[in-house]
């Protein structure tokens, strides 16, 4: 017992690092790792081997998945597409302040399903905010709404998707199955928002139209989530891979002729490049690396310039070093999960957590919604945090569900995800906007807790907690 509150001692502390900005979370978690793994006793070529050097390479799948939807993403901002696709957008809504919003928050939600990191924030917010602020919504309105797009597209972001299956095991199937509605809830929610901020009772039916639409997707809803934890990883649909090739072969041919021409404007058909990698995985069961393969390859054919393959070489190297950090993150996660996972931390945490850990309905849904907060600065419920290790241990020493750990990690995630003052997003918009993260975070807070709240409820009528 005295080593399991001597191992959370270690958590709380760093915690308390982490928040007051004395360490960074990159520091942090290996450092954490090993004082677990000496307070625990670890024998130490154990700590040598397992906790260090298996666990550097333990997330191996997740972060080159980033690697290379890093690549896509810095593509779509070389070639500009994210740029053409806003500006199109902006020019179709009208002059309308609640459709532009909605539009924009919806073409903001695309793009972050594959872009991600302050290079993309930057790039899509400079854009889209300016094109807010022109019909009159305010500032912290457009902050808000532009924070939420990027938490929605999140969501479905394959790349981040591979951290979960690495840390607890599941399958696409079953990511997919809690994401999908998950996603609808938090649309309406994002609607609500926007009723709320612009004040306008004229609103109200198109709100209400925003609302059936979401409802009728809702139950448009092809799957059984019930079924989720029982179905098999599927392979990839062999049709969808003679399309794939014969689609190569008619781009290399228009990239050439594109050449002779020296063209240097995009197609339309460029517009589609964020959301191909998504739709190969949702609806093909492609695996993620080959997915945004087939998405680079067909970015660079479809907007083929003569500079283009020094432009493919130049994102390859600009998209790896944009997430280097985020990559160093996960080789900590990896070593903190191994460190926590080993039967001598394990059998000394084991008793705290059976007895702290909610596995029932009711108790799940409230103590996870009162303690979402401790998401944020990287706290023990963020799973790209403290929280990594954690959930090895919630998962070795509970009868909770791999599922239920997932829907409720997703859920609390958007308090962190929306509202972190420490987030460099955040810090960005805020300073963009002429306004302060604490504005942004007592703005959005009430909405993305609301997320959160119903998040859990929809775990629990899933199943994944009885």
């Amino acid at each position: 017992m005295f080593i399991g509150i001597a191992c959370l001692l270690v958590f709380l502390c760093m915690a308390m690092l982490m928040y007051s900005r004395r360490i960074s979370a990159l520091l942090a978690l290996p450092i954490m790792a090993l004082l677990i793994a000496v307070i625990a006793q670890i024998p130490g070529q154990d700590i040598l081997t397992e906790v260090i050097s298996k666990g550097a390479v333990k997330l191996n799948a997740t972060y080159t998945t980033t690697m290379f939807g890093a690549m896509l993403a810095e593509l779509l901002n070389k070639q500009g597409i994210a740029k053409s696709l806003i500006r199109w957008v902006a020019e179709f809504a009208g002059d309308n302040p609640f459709w532009l919003a909605v539009i924009l928050t919806g073409v903001t939600t695309v793009l972050f399903s594959t872009l991600g990191g302050l290079g993309a924030v930057i790039m899509v917010g400079t854009i889209v905010l300016p094109v807010m602020l022109s019909l009159g919504i305010s500032n912290i309105t457009a902050g808000g709404l532009f924070l939420f797009g990027i938490s929605l597209g999140g969501m479905f972001n394959i790349a981040s998707w591979q951290l979960y299956m690495d840390v607890l095991k599941l399958d696409q199937t079953q990511i997919i199955n809690f994401v999908l509605p998950f996603s609808m809830i938090f649309s309406s929610i994002v609607v609500g928002f926007l009723l709320i901020e612009l004040k306008n009772p004229k609103n109200l039916k198109y709100a209400a139209v925003c609302l059936l639409a979401i409802g009728a997707t809702f139950f448009a809803l092809p799957h059984s989530p019930r079924q989720a934890g029982v179905q098999a990883v599927k392979l990839a649909d062999p049709n969808s891979l003679v399309v794939a090739a014969v689609a190569i072969l008619g781009l290399t041919v228009y990239a050439i002729i594109r050449h002779r021409q020296n063209t240097a404007t995009n197609p339309a058909l460029a517009l589609i490049t964020p959301l191909l990698p998504l739709i190969l995985v949702l609806f093909f069961n492609w695996d993620f690396i080959p997915a945004f393969i087939f998405g680079i390859t067909y970015c660079v054919l479809i907007t083929w310039k003569r500079n283009s393959v020094n432009v493919l070489t130049r994102s390859i190297i600009d998209g790896i070093t944009a997430v280097i950090p985020a990559v160093v993150l996960m080789m900590g996660i990896g070593m903190l999960i191994n460190s926590v996972s080993h039967k001598a931390v394990t059998n000394s945490i084991q008793p705290i957590l059976k007895a702290a850990v909610p596995t029932e309905a009711l108790p799940y849904i409230a103590i996870f919604t009162v303690i979402a907060p401790f998401a944020l600065y990287r706290g023990p419920l963020s799973l790209w945090g403290m929280g990594s290790g954690l959930v090895a241990l919630v998962q070795q020493a509970t009868t909770l569900s791999s599922s239920a750990i997932m829907a409720m990690l997703m859920s609390v995630g958007q308090i962190q995800g929306i509202c972190d003052p420490t987030n460099t997003a955040n810090i960005w918009i805020a300073t963009y906007l002429n306004t302060d993260t604490q504005v942004l975070l007592k703005r959005t807070i009430p909405y993305a807790w609301t997320a959160v709240l119903l998040g859990l409820m929809l775990s629990v009528s899933l199943g994944y907690v009885k």
